[in-house]
């Protein structure tokens, strides 16, 4: 039976070769985006299953009962571990904090690590094989470090890193003990070093370790625990509990404390806070699989809609199956079997589609969690699943409209008007107009908002501006040598580069007048401000006598209106306390400019002069051989003992840099409104091909009693604009209404949308649709009027 329907499928299909291509094409595009979706899935089902005894490792995950917000944290206080070890199910507890930050260095090779501090059972806890090294001793002593391999493989090429040292500024000088294998993707932790939790005992930074406060500031805290395969979860978080009813009696805000297996932690029900790495929750998940039915659905609509608008050449097969004996059951089997087979075809092509996009994909998240897409045959059966479900559905619609027929009508070959079809059509296609225009203006929006704030005026020079590493090199010897290649106009120096957020905050006291002011600081020599042409409204800029230059400061506007003073020569030498007790006079006003980046608001700022902190050299290059001047620069730093690569930026490429999360959106972004425009345009084509051939006797009585070309080119296409027009309307006011609060709320100085961006979204999905209806209205239009009426 089923070979009969597959042989008829196959038959209808090549009958109609331009129908089925269109809805090949309009379900490979529809489907492509369902495929990565269906990796992903099967990427987050393999997450931490490499941990040999997952069923039995849990995490103490913390709530915070504020009466506000109560909300949730992945963390916990350290000190549980101490009321832990006693508790009878208890087979091995292990605490991590998530603050190893900064730059390993060893001789001359540099490189960042970011990790963990962890204690001695961690490697026993958790399957990350240690390459070298033992599992029970590599964290047992302070100053124990164990790097993953490619760091090792880095910091120290094929010499042995067993036993060697290396420093991290903060933290001191570590002994490397291990080497770990590198991490599997689908893990909840990544790290690219593990440093043994003795290290952090006495730290400065271990305030969460404090017997006190230790209970109260726990973010970045983890406890993880071993239980036995008897053990009570349900008896140990009551134990918990108690611990924290016994601790935080005294406090307004209770913590209750709860166990969560290791296999629900990515993904988990609950999107909690302060995670240790990758957290996707399953409301996240739920969301990403909503966006690929915004492309899916229309795709599988196309397919209903045009199975529908064909049943004319249907009519009298269905009617001949009925008359002989044909059941309901069969015909709509018929159906399906011929929705599958379409499907099956598009999934080949969705699948190359796939292939070329996945990559793309990943380094659009690799900002946010390492993902691994690559398929398995777990992920092909997903794939094969998922094509025989949307056959099944897509298949289902057409075929109980066919089956309801009676006999007799389908054997007059006359297609059954229904208004709700009609209005199903008109839906359908107005629905995918919405969508597409929708895309259309987030990119156009995103592409304003990066123009806008790559170009914007931050108040000081940023053309031709080059930003050194000094890497501890001497300051004179750069400045007086690096001065002398040609090309270079001028050398300041700094701590920070400026615009790009990344400078200090700082606190003052203004004497007897006001308590604590936020403030932040940079620190910079006498020929920054005049480097980087930065206005001064009062006062002078740093002289020559650095003995003089560290006791001043200059200031910018906001800080002026902060000591509440109307003038910026009121400021001039006012004495300004820091917290630190450390006092400067006020040597300067400088006009207001952006020291930070654009997503905040400026506020009160100073300069001050402290060559110890200088960490960059800002180049001011003349000429337009950027290029010749870095080769030449690159040499001489090798000549005057630089250590390690050098580094330098153009501060133009840097503001580039700051905001490519705009390009990663606008990719995004862009894929998903390319795959929803295609499939519109496709479903577009296709109701409009098949509406032109019903009318094509109207048509050519039109023509024989003297209609033009264009009055038929309007009549033909006026529905379709009409459809296109109320889509408009509903998507510009939404996403009009939309980006305004979100660009708000992301970024202090953002565009306004305005008429540009409407129109210029409006004026690419009018080309876009016009076209695809221009191209088979004209072809209607200048038909033959004979060869349309020679039936009659």
């Amino acid at each position: 039976m089923f070979r009969n329907f597959f042989k008829v499928a196959v038959r209808n299909l090549s009958k109609n070769k331009f129908f089925t291509i269109l809805n090949v094409i309009g379900l490979a595009f529809g489907m492509s985006l369902s495929l990565l979706f269906i990796a992903f899935l099967s990427f987050l089902s393999r997450f931490d299953d490499f941990h040999s005894n997952k069923d039995r490792i849990y995490r103490v995950t913390s709530q915070l009962l504020d009466k506000k917000e109560n909300p949730k944290y992945a963390s916990a206080p350290a000190h549980l571990a101490e009321n832990l070890h006693d508790f009878s199910g208890v087979e091995k507890v292990v605490r991590i904090h998530r603050s190893l930050y900064g730059e390993a260095s060893y001789g001359d090779k540099k490189i960042g690590v970011s990790g963990y501090f962890a204690d001695p059972g961690f490697f026993e806890m958790f399957n990350f094989p240690l390459l070298k090294g033992s599992k029970a001793t590599a964290l047992g002593n302070p100053n124990s470090i164990v790097l993953t391999e490619t760091e090792a493989k880095i910091i120290f090429d094929d010499k042995e890193p067993m036993g060697e040292m290396i420093n991290i500024p903060g933290y001191g000088s570590f002994l490397v003990t291990g080497i770990c294998k590198d991490l599997p993707k689908n893990s909840h932790m990544y790290f690219s070093a593990i440093v043994s939790y003795s290290t952090i005992v006495g730290h400065p930074k271990s305030v969460f370790l404090d017997k006190k406060e230790g209970w109260k500031s726990y973010k970045g805290s983890f406890v993880y625990m071993l239980l036995r395969k008897d053990a009570n979860t349900g008896n140990l978080e009551r134990f918990l509990n108690n611990v924290a009813k016994e601790r935080y009696a005294r406090e307004k805000s209770k913590v209750t404390f709860k166990l969560q297996p290791l296999d629900q932690i990515t993904p988990g029900s609950e999107d909690m806070l302060d995670p240790i790495g990758s957290n996707w929750s399953y409301l996240e998940i739920l969301v990403t699989g909503l966006i690929t039915l915004i492309v899916l659905v229309p795709a599988c609509a196309n397919y209903v809609n045009l199975s529908i608008a064909q049943s004319l050449e249907r009519m009298k097969e269905i009617g001949v199956r009925k008359v002989m004996g044909g059941r309901k059951k069969q015909i709509i089997l018929q159906f399906i079997v011929e929705a599958t087979t379409i499907v099956l075809v598009a999934l080949m092509l969705s699948y190359l589609i796939y292939e070329v996009v996945r990559k793309d994909i990943l380094m659009s998240m690799i900002e946010t969690t390492p993902l691994d897409l690559t398929p398995t045959w777990e992920t092909f059966v997903g794939f094969f699943v998922f094509a025989l479900l949307v056959g099944a559905v897509s298949g289902f619609v057409p075929a109980l409209y066919f089956s309801k027929l009676s006999p007799i009508v389908a054997l007059k070959g006359k297609e059954v008007k229904t208004s709700g079809r009609s209005f199903f059509r008109k839906f359908a296609l107005t629905t995918q107009f919405v969508i597409s225009l929708g895309f259309i203006m987030a990119v156009v929006i995103m592409m304003r908002q990066y123009q806008y704030s790559v170009n914007y005026n931050l108040g000081f020079e940023q053309e031709q501006v080059l930003d050194v590493e000094l890497q501890n090199i001497n300051q004179q010897i750069f400045k007086t040598e690096f001065e002398k290649v040609p090309g270079v106009n001028r050398i300041s120096m700094s701590s920070h580069v400026l615009g790009l957020g990344t400078a200090s905050k700082r606190y003052i006291k203004t004497k007897g007048e006001f308590d604590s002011i936020a403030v932040t600081s940079m620190s910079v020599d006498e020929a920054f401000i005049s480097n980087m042409k930065l206005t001064l409204l009062a006062g002078r800029d740093f002289g020559q006598d650095k003995s003089e230059n560290s006791r001043f400061i200059i200031v910018n506007e906001e800080f002026v209106k902060a000591l509440h003073l109307t003038e910026p020569s009121t400021a001039i030498n006012r004495m300004i306390t820091l917290n630190d007790s450390s006092e400067f006079r006020i040597a300067g006003v400088l006009k207001s400019f952006h020291y930070a980046g654009l997503e905040d608001v400026i506020a009160p700022f100073f300069f001050e002069y402290n060559p110890d902190k200088f960490t960059y050299a800002n180049i001011k290059l003349e000429g337009k051989d950027a290029l010749g001047s870095l080769i030449d620069m690159e040499k001489l730093w090798k000549k005057i003992g630089g250590q390690g690569k050098f580094t330098a930026q153009l501060f133009s490429e840097q503001i580039k840099d700051a905001y490519s999360f705009y390009i990663m959106i606008m990719k995004l972004w862009g894929f998903l409104g390319l795959l929803a425009i295609t499939v519109a345009c496709l479903g577009l084509l296709g109701t409009v091909s098949f509406t032109n051939k019903k009318r094509f006797k109207e048509i050519g009585v039109r023509k024989v009693l003297g209609a033009s070309a264009k009055s038929l080119v309007i009549l033909l296409s006026k529905d379709f604009v009409f459809l296109m027009a109320i889509a408009s309307v509903i998507t510009i006011p939404v996403i009009y209404f939309l980006f305004n609060e979100m660009l708000a709320n992301t970024q202090h100085y953002s565009i306004t949308i305005g008429l540009f961006e409407v129109i210029v979204s409006l004026v690419i999905m009018l080309i876009l649709g016009l076209a695809t209806i221009l191209s088979q209205t004209l072809k209607a239009a200048n038909a033959n009027p004979v060869e349309n009426l020679r039936t009659e």
